[in-house]
């Protein structure tokens, strides 16, 4: 141990411990997050998403169960109830990895009840803010892939992390952040993989991936489908069959932990593996105050009547409703590229990593961002959720676009005219003007029932209605 330890202090003396470029994104992304973060600024304007997260919570560690008291959470909220008990319908991982912090807390003598701007706002910079400024840094070593200079990654990884969204949603609780950064981690563990000379670690870095990928999948359901999409990305790497049909193995063995663990926080509520969204039948609402639970429609009624409706109307005018749908989630009022029109950038990268002579590793890992997107995008599009419920831009997407955003990398290390850069860079500034709006606001109480970024602007202008957030909440 003692000989270890001395050739291991002999390495370190002849490496770089500190590296300034790789910590600049994130030291920047975590100032710019730490006076913004919404317990400090918006303490009574949490949403309903928020304050649910904080109330299992707080219910874990104070009571030791994950049901919630009706007086814990406002009317609207996303419920469930089994037999009496109240739950919340978010997927529960991220409230059980808050637990452990906020029992350290509380162990100290802080509360909720006695500090109730401090606690959220030390539980939001842990769960969401760090992973956001950690995702900068997670960048910066992705792009090694396109051979950019320390400078050009370090600028490249901090203007993904601003221009995508993903700063929008650093400055309040929620899962959709972590889940993108986990996604990145994931990612970013098989190019290291792919760019290793030596393999005598690529096992671990390979369970790694699939560790940070099912963790991100029980922060937010959508990443399971990049998750499941990274997996075709390993036999690709250039190893023997025995070693690629191992790193698939130990990429799955990788997962289990926190299928595990999300299994044995879903499984006694709901019964299966699906959180408690994907069981509208136990779905329930707040009524109005001291008069207890409002279970919602029989969920087979509901469809019964919705299939009756459908059949009533011209198949066209169904048409009409998702290819509508559809357009509002790619540039209405909740679109990618009507919000981050820099993600254009990322699919230009993408198309140049699939016609030019890069490895075929490189090509799948592009490919399953696209392919991933592109399914998560259709799929909430063409679903029934209301789009006042994608808050600002839309949060479901976040898992994914830091990601698409990365594949720029391919299309800056190609010459390009003055023109073609210039563009570049007007998209670049609108993405991050909107981001850093959306950072002022990006969940309200009730949603957006407008194109989001006038609506920002106008909370951020005239201040946030509590009365018209309330009215809204109640529909």
């Amino acid at each position: 141990m003692a000989r270890f330890m001395i050739n291991f202090l002999r390495r370190m003396r002849d490496r770089q411990v500190v590296r300034p470029w790789a910590l600049a994104g994130p030291i920047v992304v975590i100032m710019v997050l730490l006076p913004m973060l919404r317990p400090l600024r918006q303490p009574s304007e949490m949403s309903e998403h928020e304050l649910l997260y904080f109330a299992t919570t707080r219910a874990i560690v104070e009571r030791g169960t994950a049901a919630l008291e009706p007086h814990e959470v406002v009317r609207s909220a996303p419920l469930i109830q089994v037999g009496q008990e109240l739950y919340s319908a978010q997927p529960p991982v991220l409230s059980m990895l808050l637990a452990g912090p906020y029992w350290l807390m509380h162990r100290s003598g802080l509360s909720f009840d006695d500090h109730p701007v401090l606690v959220p706002y030390l539980l939001t910079l842990l769960g969401t803010a760090l992973p956001v400024a950690a995702a900068a840094g997670l960048l910066y070593r992705m792009l090694r892939l396109f051979e950019l200079r320390r400078l050009w990654r370090s600028a490249l990884g901090l203007a993904i992390v601003l221009a995508s969204g993903l700063i929008s949603y650093g400055v309040v609780l929620n899962g959709h952040a972590p889940a993108a950064t986990l996604i990145l981690a994931a990612a970013a563990c098989l190019i290291h993989v792919a760019l290793a000379k030596k393999l005598k670690r690529a096992g671990g870095w390979l369970a790694l991936a699939g560790l940070c990928a099912a963790l991100a999948a029980t922060l937010d359901p959508a990443a399971a489908v990049l998750a499941l999409l990274f997996i075709p990305v390993i036999p690709t790497i250039p190893f023997t069959l025995s070693l690629r049909i191992g790193g698939v193995l130990l990429y799955l063995i990788g997962m289990v932990p926190p299928i595990v663990l999300h299994s044995v926080l879903t499984v006694p509520i709901t019964g299966d593996v699906l959180p408690g969204i994907f069981h509208p039948e136990l779905s329930a609402t707040l009524a109005a105050p001291h008069d207890g639970l409002v279970e919602t429609m029989d969920w087979d009624t509901q469809l019964a009547l919705e299939d009756e409706d459908l059949v009533s109307r011209s198949m066209w005018l169904v048409l009409g409703r998702y290819v509508n749908r559809l357009l509002v989630g790619l540039i209405g009022d909740h679109g990618i590229f009507s919000h981050f029109p820099v993600m254009i950038l990322g699919v230009l990268g993408v198309a140049a990593v699939m016609h030019r002579h890069w490895p075929v590793v490189t090509k799948t890992l592009a490919a399953a961002t696209i392919i991933g997107g592109t399914i998560i995008v259709l799929s909430y599009s063409l679903s029934q959720l209301a789009w006042r419920d994608a808050m600002f831009a839309a949060r479901w997407f976040v898992v994914f676009l830091p990601l698409l955003a990365f594949w720029a990398g391919a299309w800056v290390r190609k010459s390009h005219s003055t023109f073609a850069w210039s563009a570049a860079g007007v998209l670049l500034l609108l993405s991050t003007m909107v981001s850093l709006l959306g950072a002022t606001n990006p969940s309200p109480r009730g949603g957006f029932d407008r194109y989001t970024v006038v609506g920002a602007l106008r909370n951020l202008v005239h201040g946030t209605d509590a009365h018209e957030n309330a009215r809204i909440a109640t529909r």
